[in-house]
């Protein structure tokens, strides 16, 4: 277990923190003086925190994938992970949907994206449909192949998760039920975008589909055993996986401005705390310590998916994002909880074995 500070670990997402809250901050300043440099600062303060809040169980699947990784691909994790995270994701990914989505030249999406607010946030939310679609079905496909896993001892909700086990049993179980969902949702959703949000979801289902396929031709396994095998494998599995989490927060930003760097700092800014906390949690062994945490974790991602399933079909959660972030930190922490008074239990039966022996 590392011996490093807890502090050490967010150093650099904190510094490089300062740096992006110090362009908002002047971006606003040229925008509006003091008055649009605070407003601005605010709003990329606040676009931080929900996206860290949001991924707080991203973390914790990743530190489930990472942990088993050689240190080559911890470190690739961290330098070219980190890239396609906050400028792929967070910067080109909106350029390339303005791209596709209006049919133009990227220069032209660019110019958009960057000087025209109301016509960036008009084209992103006529994409909804499509990017709830695709990060939904993968994230669900993730979450469906854990509890389905007839391999899984650790059960949070052991009523539930022992029936899923004995449901995974089936031949494809996991593809059968997300089908479904994805076929239940597609009712509530008007005639003319069915075909959208097919299309994406099946685009996520054959995502999901080809990793595993992958998994298969370096051996075969759950991913953290296929990712301790090799690490490419797990590499573009958390890679996806980050991507997934990302998408509802890219369009979820709008609700609180439409301008293009505000967005792309805020959630650049979580981006790097996620990471962060994904290193803190494997160096620390805390999924060790809370055996809890990971199951917590997953159900954390079926909520999240329903809530994308939701959006997708017209139905919004109250306080949106703010209520998303709120939610995954009580199951999380009603994992970690629970995890805590687990162990006491052990520990008291411990005692009392040792005692009467």
């Amino acid at each position: 277990m590392s011996q490093r500070s807890t502090i050490s670990y967010f150093l650099e997402s904190i510094i490089l923190s300062v740096l992006g809250l110090a362009v908002a901050f002047f971006l606003g300043f040229q925008s509006g003086g003091m008055s649009g440099a605070l407003a601005f600062l605010l709003t990329t303060t606040l676009l931080a925190c929900l996206e860290t809040s949001v991924s707080l169980d991203n973390a914790v699947v990743n530190a489930t994938v990472l942990r088993v990784m050689t240190p080559f691909w911890r470190i690739m994790f961290l330098t070219v992970g980190i890239a396609i995270a906050v400028f792929g994701m967070r910067i080109l990914f909106p350029i390339l949907i303005i791209s596709v989505a209006g049919n133009m030249e990227f220069g032209q999406a660019w110019l958009i994206a960057t000087t025209r607010p109301e016509e960036y946030r008009h084209i992103m939310e006529g994409s909804h449909l499509g990017i709830m679609g695709f990060g939904g079905t993968f994230l669900l496909m993730v979450a469906l192949t854990y509890f389905l896993n007839k391999e899984k001892e650790t059960h949070w909700l052991p009523v539930v998760e022992k029936m899923l086990i004995k449901v995974g049993g089936v031949d494809n179980a996991a593809a059968s039920m997300a089908i479904g969902l994805v076929m239940a949702t597609t009712m509530f959703i008007p005639s003319t975008e069915k075909y959208v949000f097919l299309i994406s979801s099946l685009s996520g289902f054959a995502v999901h589909a080809l990793i595993d396929v992958l998994k298969h031709v370096v051996g075969g396994g759950d991913i953290a055993t296929v990712a301790g095998r090799n690490g490419l494998v797990g590499f573009l599995y958390l890679e996806v996986l980050d991507s997934s989490f990302s998408f509802d927060g890219v369009v979820a930003a709008f609700a609180i401005t439409n301008k293009f760097w505000l967005i792309a700092i805020g959630l650049g800014i979580g981006a790097l705390f996620v990471r962060s906390m994904t290193v803190y949690l494997v160096e620390k062994g805390t999924l060790e310590q809370y055996k809890y945490l990971e199951p917590a974790a997953f159900w954390a991602i079926g909520f999240l998916v329903l809530v994308m399933f939701m959006s997708a079909a017209g139905h919004h959660l109250p306080g949106g994002e703010v209520t998303t972030g709120l939610a995954s930190m009580v199951i999380l922490g009603a994992g970690v909880l629970t995890s805590v008074i687990q162990k006491r239990i052990e520990d008291r039966l411990r005692e009392c074995r040792q005692d009467r022996g």
